[in-house]
């Protein structure tokens, strides 16, 4: 089992060098790094998105832990478990890390989790869903990445609704109610495509 980090950066500096800095920290050591920036955002977000996983597959590496560069971490990741536990399910598109809350919705409710309790359900270190694929930080196996990412407008949405036609399901790490485990950092957004 090998892993690659996928960094992807919009040219936003001082959150990305946060990013490193938090993931020097949480993160255990990776056997490969890719970074994909699009400072010039000439590839948008599916385009970086793409891009990222044409280069984790390259690395031969069967796992990606995907990293946007404007998120920090809370606490140490615990890596293993998390791959442990995707590839004992193998209908588990991902085992992500819950944020804060972050639009109007979530923080009137109190959280990602709590703004749809019904849809998540906690089975031992897990909290399983059917709701999103999440381009958070998360980890997945490569083998998705010869899914291709759609080339569209809301191509986040739509990746998740082909991993849903196909089965798959979604999880995050730690009970539904376990606090963030990320901040996401990044209040101005740029590029294209979200």
């Amino acid at each position: 089992m090998s892993v690659c980090l996928l960094l992807i950066g919009d040219g936003r500096e001082d959150y990305r060098e946060r990013t490193l800095r938090s993931a020097a920290v949480a993160l255990p050591p990776m056997d490969y790094c890719v970074e994909v920036d699009d400072t010039a955002h000439e590839l948008g977000f599916a385009g970086a998105i793409q891009a990222g996983w044409d280069a984790a597959l390259e690395t031969g590496a069967t796992h990606v832990f995907h990293l946007e560069a404007d998120f920090t971490f809370n606490e140490a990741v615990p890596l293993e478990a998390m791959l442990d536990e995707l590839d004992a399910h193998p209908t588990l598109a991902q085992v992500a890390l819950k944020r804060q809350a972050w639009n109007a919705e979530e923080k009137a409710a109190g959280g990602i989790c709590e703004l749809h309790p019904g849809d998540f359900i906690d089975r031992g270190p897990l909290c399983w869903h059917r709701r999103f694929f999440t381009t958070n930080p998360s980890v997945y196996s490569a083998a998705l990445c010869h899914m291709g990412w759609p080339q569209e407008p809301h191509s986040e949405g739509v990746f998740t609704h082909r991993l849903l036609a196909e089965g798959y399901r979604f999880a995050f790490w730690g009970g539904r109610f376990r606090a963030p485990m990320v901040t996401h950092i990044g209040e101005h957004r740029t590029g294209t495509g979200y």
